[in-house]
């Protein structure tokens, strides 16, 4: 139906750091996981100080519910989840920009995988080595004919 615009950021070509990824795609929506379980989907995100500023946050808004006992100020608990939802990915973002991560676009898909196929081709990135490092002789479309005449290599070994 509806694509999802992800945004894409490289990490930093740091020699002293081994990244397992070459990229990461942070979606451009609401992080519903972030409005049920607040704690944990920090903890994934790998967002520690985000973290430890809701429990503080949580802590303060327990001890105000339980000095002051009002149905008003327990609606208060739901504030930082419903934060979380709005701006949870944004806080992503800024806490991979502040690791040195650099922005490196936008691309859409309709799921995650999609849109990785598509950084991939559009930004030239490959992953992992292709299969074939040799023409097959029994492709027409590219066959000798095409390329140089000859049965060269596609892809350097």
């Amino acid at each position: 139906m509806f694509m999802t615009s992800y945004t894409a950021y490289i990490p930093p070509k740091d020699i002293f750091k081994n990244h397992e990824e070459e990229f990461r795609l942070v979606p451009d929506t609401k992080a519903k996981l972030a409005l049920i379980f607040p704690p944990f989907w920090l903890a994934w995100q790998k967002l520690w100080l985000a973290l430890l500023t809701y429990i503080v946050v949580m802590c303060a808004i327990i001890l105000l519910a339980v000095s002051y006992p009002s149905i008003a100020i327990s609606y208060l608990s739901i504030l930082p989840g419903f934060y979380l939802l709005l701006e949870g990915y944004q806080l992503v973002r800024n806490n991979l920009e502040a690791q040195g991560w650099q922005y490196a676009g936008i691309v859409e898909g309709d799921n995650i995988e999609e849109a990785e196929i598509r950084f991939i081709i559009n930004s030239g990135r490959l992953l992992a080595k292709p299969h074939y490092t040799r023409v097959p002789s029994n492709n027409s479309v590219i066959s000798g004919n095409v390329l140089n005449q000859n049965n060269t290599s596609l892809f350097p070994e």
